[in-house]
């Protein structure tokens, strides 16, 4: 079993949603802990892990968590695996009112391997600019989008579109409180 000692999150596309790969925290807990991590952790029940790994390789890390949860649900999973430190870059490129600006809802669409923030936003059709806007960072997309006109701007048909079976969302309180629980993950390690 490898030495635990970097921190890790995974965030696992389609887990708990819908009624579709329903699996309960304490057997997520306990894939990620058959592979040998440590200090693993979740928040809420959408697919969001936080563990300690002596692996350092996330393509190995994301094959093996993709492995072990397929076989767990019967159903193919896919995962986003995130070093500590590249999370924080990742979240870090938001734009300075992304997740601030309280008239707007604000959503990270976070590329599945394979794909890229670049050719993700290649795919969808042409934005609204006066009601929603988006930015590239590593790894994810930042969009925003106007609540008064959301049922009028491009996200509505995202999840009807091709581009949604390459990313994994989540919104702008989930991204931060992720990166928080992140660093609190890191400094126990001190």
């Amino acid at each position: 079993m490898p030495t635990a000692n970097l921190p890790f999150l995974a965030l696992l596309r389609g887990i708990n949603v819908g009624g579709q790969n329903v699996i309960s925290k304490a057997e997520l807990v306990r894939c990620f802990e058959d592979l040998g991590y440590a200090g693993v952790r979740t928040y809420i029940q959408s697919g969001n892990v936080l563990f300690l790994a002596g692996e350092t390789r996330v393509a190995e890390l994301t094959r093996a968590i993709e492995k072990r949860l397929t076989e767990r649900l019967g159903q193919s999973v896919r995962a986003v695996v995130f070093p500590r430190a590249r999370y924080r870059t990742a979240v870090r490129a938001a734009p300075a009112r992304w997740g601030r600006d309280d008239d707007r809802k604000h959503n990270a669409l976070f590329t599945l391997r394979g794909t890229t923030p670049r050719r993700a936003v290649a795919q969808l059709p042409a934005l609204k600019g006066d009601i929603e806007s988006l930015a590239i960072g590593p790894g994810v997309v930042f969009w925003s989008i106007s609540k008064e006109h959301q049922t009028r701007t491009t996200w509505m048909k995202v999840a009807a579109s091709p581009v949604y079976q390459q990313v994994t969302v989540r919104n702008h309180r989930t991204v931060f409180r992720l990166l928080e629980l992140l660093e609190e993950l890191d400094a126990s390690l001190l």
